[in-house]
């Protein structure tokens, strides 16, 4: 599966939060499915910033990509290593629609607040909740957000 010639593609950039050996997801609006938070990399922005920017936007939390995927090279001069994504996603939106996506593993900086983010629509799934095929999410979230509680643990 690739994107057709004639289709339009947007890079969008998203992290799977885990914390206590659970990850986050949110029922997104416009769907009404669980999805991972993210969205689209602004102009200027690097995939991983993106990442972080989405989830405090859409969860109200401050993030940080997993020390193991984050690069330990330095250059001198006009050159830089960017964190790794742990998975890249092409998945289509609508007809013509695609979105090439950077998912990213983080975890929450700092202490949560939950009544921060109390009226928002958002679950941390456990690995047994994840195991269930009948979850009114996306298989690829799915099976990505258990290959990470499985890399983690």
């Amino acid at each position: 599966m690739r994107v057709p010639d004639n289709a339009d593609r947007d890079f969008v950039a998203g992290a799977f939060v885990i914390k206590d050996a659970k990850i986050l997801f949110l029922n997104h609006k416009k769907y009404g499915i669980w999805l991972q938070p993210g969205g689209h990399i602004e102009d200027r922005e690097t995939p991983d910033e993106a990442a972080v920017r989405e989830t405090r936007e859409e969860v109200g939390i401050e993030i940080e990509i997993l020390e193991r995927y984050k690069p330990n090279s330095s250059y001198e001069g006009l050159s830089e290593d960017l964190p790794q994504p742990f998975n890249i996603n092409l998945h289509q939106i609508d007809e013509g629609h695609w979105h090439l996506d950077f998912q990213y593993l983080a975890r929450p900086v700092g202490k949560i607040n939950e009544k921060e983010y109390s009226d928002r629509d958002m679950k941390w799934f456990t690995e047994e909740e994840l195991e269930n095929e009948q979850l009114d999410m996306p298989e690829n979230a799915r099976k990505t957000a258990l290959k990470a509680l499985k890399e983690i643990n």
